[in-house]
This record gives structure tokens, sequence and C-alpha cells, in this order.
């Protein structure tokens, strides 16, 4: 279970485009009008970090055991040291053993976790001629589709495995799909039944299940939800970034400043490591004098792994270099053509004056397919570029006045 946490909570990061919001501190998540289903107890999310900490160190001499270790922490955590130290325990494995099955599945994780998405799917491709079994990559390859904008082919994927096999695991990546599928009144249909079969509790599972639940709320544009959802994530890992990245966004989207702020302060107090996103939303938040070693911080991790964070970091540059923004978020859609993608560079495009890079980009949003906050995106760029005729009828779809 602890193998599959992290492979999922990688691949939730993903996702991760900040457009949520929301209503609630985490200390009402419980209160009469939330829609955050119930679920079972966890233990300690502190003391879960804590151990796996521990769990690494110990196992520092055993590769296969560390790596493992090394992408479960590093999907909690973002450290780019995580990252990279497990895909080089999987480089040096593959080049000992090519023929290794285990060996070729490990590197393709690895790939996948620092989105060199090409390089993983050559990868799968080595697991396909070893394995025998379908079993043995489907989820790998469906996993990748839905990282490079290929719902087409993982979409029946996701629905085929929750109709067979309705876990909590597999409904939740149906619903995930549903919703960047824009199906999000369907998605949102399939919560409470992926909520009623969880069979497993650890920290680390659950706060990846309502954060994927968050989101799916974020697309539907039901931003309080979203919000009560990522608060509970974040109450039952506090360690979980993208949880307290998105809530404290959450909160700043409706009214809850100082909330956020607070919340973003006790986070790098706590933090082992000063993270770039922590420090972003900090220099958002009032911390000014954090900006440089924000900037520093973000490069730093660019430069480290150019195709795993040039999102992450072109949403921190949109309002402090917006040019800069750009730059990489076109380098993020070169690298995966997902609609999450397009949107950022028709953001970053739009910030930085040039809209018609941004209506380049947004056209594939223009449809009822994508999901209500990237076609508001499509239209604020239509409306700059000159498409009125495609502006006015964004407006009419999304009921927007103008």
């Amino acid at each position: 279970m602890r193998t599959l946490v992290a492979v999922l909570l990688l691949f939730g990061a993903c996702r991760g485009d900040h457009q949520n919001a929301g209503r609630k501190p985490a200390s009402a998540v419980s209160a009469p009008t939330s829609k955050v289903p119930k679920v079972p107890f966890t233990g300690d999310g502190v003391a879960e970090l804590h151990g796996l900490d521990q769990r690494v160190a110990i196992h520092a001499k055993q590769p296969t055991v560390e790596l493992g270790l090394l992408l479960e922490r590093a999907s909690y955590s973002v450290r780019l040291e995580d990252f990279q130290g497990a895909l080089a325990i999987a480089d040096a494995q593959v080049k000992a053993d090519p023929d290794s099955l285990s060996a070729w599945k490990a590197e393709e994780r690895a790939l996948a976790a620092v989105h060199r998405f090409a390089d993983a799917r050559e990868a799968l491709g080595h697991i396909k001629a070893l394995a025998h079994d379908p079993s043995e990559w489907t989820d790998l390859e469906a996993t990748l589709d839905e990282a490079t904008g290929h719902l087409d082919r993982s979409g029946p994927v996701r629905e085929t495995a929750a109709t067979q096999v309705p876990s909590a695991l597999t409904l939740t990546q149906w619903a995930a799909s549903l919703a960047v599928q824009g199906q999000t009144e369907k998605a949102i249909e399939v919560i409470p039944k992926a909520a009623a079969a969880i069979h497993d509790n650890p920290p680390g599972f659950i706060a990846w299940l309502l954060f994927q639940w968050g989101r799916v709320y974020e697309l539907a544009g039901e931003l309080a939800t979203a919000r009560d959802f990522f608060a509970e994530a974040h109450r039952r890992l506090p360690g979980y970034l993208e949880a307290t990245a998105h809530l404290a966004q959450a909160m700043m989207q409706t009214g809850d400043t100082a909330g956020a702020k607070k919340l973003v302060e006790g986070a790098l107090a706590q933090a082992g490591e000063r993270h770039p996103e922590l420090l972003g939303l900090a220099v958002q938040l009032g911390h000014p004098e954090l900006l440089d070693e924000a900037k520093r911080e973000w490069e730093r991790y660019v430069a480290g792994l150019p195709e795993a964070f040039s999102d992450h970091a072109a949403r921190f540059y949109l309002t402090v270099d917006p040019a800069r923004a750009l730059v990489l978020a076109q380098a993020n859609l070169a690298n995966r053509d997902t609609t999450e993608a397009r949107a950022l560079v028709g953001e970053a495009a739009l910030a930085a004056g040039n809209p018609a890079v941004a209506c380049e980009a947004v056209g594939p949003l223009a449809t009822a397919q994508a999901p209500r906050a990237q076609r508001f995106i499509a239209w604020r760029a239509f409306s700059k570029c000159g498409r009125a005729d495609d502006a006015d009828r964004l407006a009419r779809d999304l009921g927007i006045s103008r």
C-alpha cells in the first residue's frame, strides 16, 4: 500500500493548477454544511512522516527499498533531492540488470515522477517486452496517458477498473479522470461511492483521496467545497505539500488572507526545507523579503529537474516575472500537452502582454469538455486577442456578463 500511495501522490501533484478556493478553515470541516464524507480514523500524520524519515535513513544501503521510500517521501514533501536520489538508484539498477522487469518498473516510476514522460514511455516499452501479463503495465500506461493528455486512452481504462473492481482507489481515479474531462457532475456522484469503499486507512492514502476529491470540486467551480476537502487532507497529513499549497490558495481566494498567511508561515517554520512553493506563497501573503530566496530556490529546482518543476515555477513567476513564467509554461506544454498546461500558457502569455500566444494555446479549451476554470482562461484570452465572437460564445456558456 505504501508504494501505491507514493505513486498516486506523485501523479496527483501533476494536476496541480492552483485555481482552488473555499470557505472554512481546517477546524470546520466537520460542520453540518460540509460535503466532506466521513472517512476512517488515521494515525498521526506528523509521526507517520517522521517514521518515514527514519526508514529512509535505516535503508540507505538497500537501494531497492531506499528507492521506494524516497519516492514515497517525495510524494509528500516534493523535495528535489529525494526525486534525484530515487532516479539515480533506478538508473543504476537498469544499468546493472537490463533484463530485470522489476528494475524497469522502478525506472518507469522514477522517470514518470520527475515528468520525463518520453523516457518513461520508453521504459514502459521494456516492461511490455519483459512482462507476460498486461496487468503488469495497464495502470502504468493509463497513468502516463493521463499525465500527458491522452485522456481518450486513459479514461476507458479508469472506467473499466472502477466498474469491475470498485475500490476507493479505482473509483477515485475514475472520478479524477471524469473531472479533468469536464464531466464534473458525474465525477461528484462517484465520490460517496469511493468514500464508502475505503478499507485501508494509512494517513497518506486518506489524504490523497481527500485531495483528489477536492480537485473534482475545484474543477467543478465549487470552490468553497474544494477548500473543505483540502483542509481535511492537510489536517490528516500536515506535511503533504500539495494539500497545504492548495489550501492556502483557497483561503486567499475566499478572503481569509490572514488564515492563509498563518498556515504558510507555520508550514515554513515546521518544514525541514524551505520549499520554493511555500516561499512563493509567503511572498504573495505579505513577505516580499522572501522574493529573492523564492526565486533562487525555484531556479535551483528547475535546473535540477526542469520537466518536473517548470509548471509550478511558472505559476510562481506569473506575478513577479511574467516573461519568465511564459518560457517555463511553454516548456511544460512541450513536455505534456494537457488542458492544464495549455491553460497555464494562456495565463502566462496574458500576464506577459502577449494575447496572440495566449489565444493560440487555449484554443482547445473552448469546448464544453474542458473544465470551467480552463474555459474561463480561454474566454479571457479571446477577449484580449480580438476573437470577439468566440469570447461572446464562451461568456454565454459560462454565464459571464459582458
